[in-house]
């Protein structure tokens, strides 16, 4: 099993989820037995990964300035498809500053 866990921040989970599933997957929905449809943490999974959205912080860049983390567990049998899900992956995240 291989494993990687990713922290991303400024980029809401609704487009993280949509991002996974343009990657192949699709939603399981919630691991455990949370109560809200919504609550953490949530499966996306196809037939070779997985991905866990664990869980969602506010990050203080500044008195002013906040911004989300999510962080992701990604896991697959084999490190060839985990490597080709988290490059198709990172090009979705890509936010160009300017």
């Amino acid at each position: 099993m291989v494993e990687h866990t990713m922290e991303l921040r400024g980029i809401r989970i609704a487009h993280l989820m949509t991002y996974l599933i343009e990657c192949g997957g699709h939603v399981v929905g919630q691991v455990g037995d949370a109560p809200d449809k919504d609550a953490l943490p949530l499966l996306v999974r196809s037939d070779q990964w997985s991905a866990q959205i664990m869980r969602e912080e506010t990050v203080t860049i500044t008195s002013r300035f906040h911004v989300n983390a999510v962080f992701i567990h990604f896991t697959s049998e084999e490190e060839a498809v985990l490597s080709r899900l988290l490059e198709r992956f990172r090009l979705k995240v890509i936010r160009v500053g300017g």
